[in-house]
């Protein structure tokens, strides 16, 4: 093949073979290069790589689970039920503002209202013998389930009695509190209303009314659990 080239070609070929073994010094480039965009970042070994989600995935379950945890712990702790709160139910109730199942004794009160909590366990209602039923409901204080009965006292006013689990609610810990046999009884009152509440059988009861305290402790003493 060489010798069918001219000598031109022959020269011009000889000349490009020197280029190809000359070598190129290119630092001024690179650096002008690294000063315009900035250093490349150091490739991280595959290994750490692969590793870097399994990290992100496990902080995920951990936060997961700690939040898990402190949710059971919050929901398992009993809900205080302040006189405010119990004075509100009350007036829900005489009202009408909330919506009650008519009834016209603790039987059909405890029927209802376990019709209406389907699946759900709920406290049994202690008899009033000395009282009127009159309507029952459910209502929730802070998630916590209450059976509310609306009840006539002898002297005609109504009183509200709420009762729950004694593990999801409790009055405030600070009331005055009455005596009456072995049973003690914490005392509240709110604007015109008193409450009265007492645990009994794992149950918290609490009666609320525009009566004076010493009436609510009357009926709550004749209760029947």
């Amino acid at each position: 093949m060489s010798e069918e080239m001219s000598p031109l070609d022959r020269a011009t070929a000889e000349r490009l073979g020197k280029l190809r073994t000359m070598p190129v010094d290119i630092s001024r480039v690179e650096a002008r290069l690294i000063s315009e965009i900035g250093a490349p970042a150091k490739p991280r070994s595959g290994r750490g790589r692969a590793f870097r989600p399994m990290r992100a995935v496990a902080a995920r379950v951990l936060l997961l689970i700690a939040l898990s945890a402190a949710f059971l712990v919050w929901s398992a702790r009993p809900a205080v039920a302040s006189a405010q709160v119990m004075a509100q139910m009350h007036d829900d109730l005489v009202s009408g503002r909330t919506p009650v199942m008519q009834v016209d004794s603790i039987e059909d009160a405890s029927r209802q209202l376990a019709q209406q909590a389907r699946a759900q366990n709920l406290p049994s209602l202690p008899n009033v013998p000395a009282e009127h039923v009159m309507a029952c409901c459910m209502k929730s204080v802070k998630n916590k389930k209450v059976c509310c009965v609306l009840l006539r006292s002898a002297g005609g006013v109504p009183i509200t009695m709420a009762v729950a689990s004694s593990d999801d609610m409790r009055t405030a810990t600070d009331s005055p509190t009455v005596q009456r046999g072995s049973v003690t009884y914490r005392v509240e009152s709110f604007q015109q209303l008193c409450m009265v509440s007492t645990q009994r059988d794992g149950r918290l009861v609490c009666l609320i009314g525009a009566v004076p305290a010493e009436q609510l402790v009357d009926i709550a003493d004749k209760l029947q659990f």
